[in-house]
């Protein structure tokens, strides 16, 4: 047999064998199954009746399941990586600009061969407010601190239009509130849990109409102390906020500084260790008040 025919014949047989090879079914991942739509448990951390979307952490809890799956991926929606795991439990925290945002979770399910299921859901979650470690340094002391209203400055408490920053209307004079309950207030930012407690010895000074949050028997308005069990001290809840127009002071129930106005949510106009001006927004404008801290 010549070299030529011997070559020929040799590769004849190899094309033989591959033909052959690729007549037998790979079984190497065994049988191949798509793994099931995975379902999707969202929990939202702090969730609860007065917070449906959150503690304002940013943080969730994400549970994927699917039968025949290997390994999972999720995407939070928030433009970060995709998380991949051949657990099906995940956690994230969400860096979002302060407020509630609306967003779709994606979660993925892959098995044999790659071969994957695909599923979504939406959610709603709400961010606080991070607020610059002065500001909660200057507020609390990085513990307890005391405030009360300046009585001794000009325009301690005045009010003015919506679209100034000045108590244009009216200033009250150094201790033209003497006597009416708004002096002797004491007010306790404690760092520990965010808690604000007012010390009011039994009076409050503010608008008659508002102050039926504490009393619900009144029912005239304008300037007004209430005095007795229902101008009792109380301690809540005070929290940060912020946005373009800059930082803001909040109380979650009755919280208040100076003048009660039925109004909970206070901007910061200038602050310091020992001095703040504060507005807040109620009819007909925007009302003042300075604090000072108490020594």
């Amino acid at each position: 047999m010549t070299t030529q025919l011997k070559s020929f014949l040799g590769i004849f047989v190899a094309i033989l064998f591959f033909f052959s090879g690729c007549t037998k079914e790979d079984t190497t991942f065994g049988a191949l199954v798509t793994p099931d739509k995975p379902a999707i448990t969202v929990t939202l951390v702090g969730k609860d009746a007065d917070n449906p979307f959150g503690d304002g952490s940013g943080k969730v809890m994400v549970s994927v399941s699917s039968a025949n799956a290997f390994n999972y991926k999720v995407d939070f929606g928030d433009g970060l990586a995709a998380q991949v795991s051949t657990s099906n439990e995940f956690n994230h925290t969400y860096n979002l600009p302060t407020g509630n945002s609306n967003l779709t979770i994606t979660a993925t399910a892959s098995g044999t061969a790659g071969i994957s299921s695909t599923n979504t859901a939406d959610i709603e979650i709400y961010r606080a407010f991070i607020p610059d470690p002065t500001l909660v340094t200057m507020l609390t002391g990085d513990g307890v601190k005391k405030w009360r209203v300046d009585s001794s400055a000009a325009a301690q408490v005045g009010v003015g239009p919506d679209n100034t920053f000045t108590p244009d209307w009216w200033a009250a004079a150094p201790n033209e509130k003497k006597g009416l309950g708004i002096y002797d207030d004491i007010y306790t930012f404690n760092s520990d849990g965010n808690m604000f407690t007012h010390t009011t010895n039994n009076s409050l000074f503010g608008k008659e109409e508002y102050l039926k949050d504490f009393d619900p028997s009144l029912s005239g308005s304008g300037d007004y102390t209430l005095t007795g069990p229902t101008a009792a001290s109380y301690t809540e809840k005070f929290g940060y906020d912020g946005d373009a127009n800059g930082e803001y002071i909040t109380f979650s129930h009755l919280g208040h500084l100076g003048m009660y106005l039925g109004v909970h949510k206070y901007q910061i106009i200038s602050r310091s260790n020992t001095n703040m001006v504060l507005r807040c927004l109620q009819d007909p404008g925007a009302w003042y008040v300075k604090i000072i801290a108490v020594q």
